[in-house]
């Protein structure tokens, strides 16, 4: 039976601790002010100590646009799997929807809490996503990072901040165990952790969505010619999807980078969408909450500054030799 485009009804998850509430209530509330003729949107927030106060700012926001929201306890069980290294648990919900939602939910959406949604959501939701685990945005990375986790140079590896999840397939064919074990075993963790694990799980089951529906930093960071030289891809979009997503996203995920700073709810941002951000944070509760401090370091602060002056090419080059030296000799010693 196949998973068809359901417009009156999405199934939305976010997952945050209390910290990160804050920004989730903002990208809520671009959810479902761009998504008003969608019948029903049922957010169900994975939540590892999110306090009653915050709850509460959740609920009146959701209320306020007719829709509904269960808050789930991270469940012990997933939160004490050896193996799990973040202290931060509630990431690793990620891998385990397909058990914490109920049995009734096929079908669900990531949104993760550093994203906004800038438009329609329907027709990423109506994606056909039958034969597969989930879809994902393609992260564009390089050989090395597939040589460490010994994924195939032609599987993309994807970006796991917006999935959309086919939770009946994953349950019938016993996803948990899998994960559960590449998790136990350690042998899947290079850069990214939760991420690398969820590529390798699902390798060869992860449906490609465009760059449109999780317009990651990267895309706003560089060209396509200046994304290359930095990534050095081994799988990627064409440069019409591409410009495609950075001038008509559908999702902005805010991910950290060294090269600028790129959350909007932290002071010094320079993200051509933090404007955006703050109207719609000045139409919310949280309205006068302060921005949070810029703890970049050095390093992070000098790039952050030739990049400013515009030395894109330079940093693009330099970095791309950076990072494809550190992946090599990180894959190289994964695998001695």
């Amino acid at each position: 039976m196949k998973i068809a485009m359901e417009s009156a009804e999405m199934n939305i998850v976010y997952a945050t601790s209390d910290l990160y509430s804050k920004p989730a209530l903002i990208s809520i509330k671009t959810l479902l002010m761009n998504n008003t003729t969608v019948d029903e949107i049922h957010i169900y927030y994975i939540e590892h100590g999110v306090s009653d106060e915050n709850k509460d700012l959740l609920r009146a926001l959701i209320e306020e646009y007719h829709r509904q929201i269960d808050f789930i306890p991270m469940p012990e069980t997933f939160s004490q799997i050896e193996g799990i290294m973040r202290a931060d648990h509630v990431v690793y919900s990620y891998c385990f929807f397909q058990d914490i939602l109920p049995e009734t939910v096929d079908k669900v959406l990531l949104l993760e809490g550093d994203s906004i949604v800038v438009g329609d959501l329907t027709e990423l939701y109506g994606m056909d996503i039958t034969d597969y685990y989930f879809a994902a945005a393609d992260d564009m990375q390089n050989k090395n990072i597939h040589k460490g986790l010994g994924l195939k140079n032609s599987s993309p590896y994807v970006n796991c901040g917006i999935l959309l999840f086919n939770l009946k397939k994953m349950r019938e064919e016993k996803y948990s165990k899998k994960i559960a074990e590449i998790i136990q075993s350690g042998k899947s963790k290079l850069f990214f952790e939760v991420q690398d694990e969820m590529n390798v799980a699902a390798e060869g089951k992860i449906k490609i969505m465009p760059l449109r529906f999780n317009a990651y930093t990267m895309v706003f960071l560089f060209d396509y010619e200046n994304m290359f030289r930095f990534r050095k891809p081994t799988t990627y979009y064409t440069k019409e999807e591409f410009e495609d997503a950075r001038q008509n996203p559908v999702v902005v995920h805010f991910v950290k980078t060294k090269l600028m700073q790129p959350r909007p709810w932290i002071e010094n941002c320079t993200h051509p969408y933090t404007q955006y951000y703050l109207d719609v944070k000045a139409q919310t509760a949280l309205a006068d909450m302060e921005l949070w401090p810029d703890k970049r370091g050095f390093m992070s602060r000098l790039l952050g500054g030739l990049y400013a002056k515009g030395f894109k090419r330079v940093i693009a080059v330099s970095m791309g030799l950076y990072r494809s030296f550190l992946t090599y000799f990180s894959s190289l010693y994964k695998h001695m």
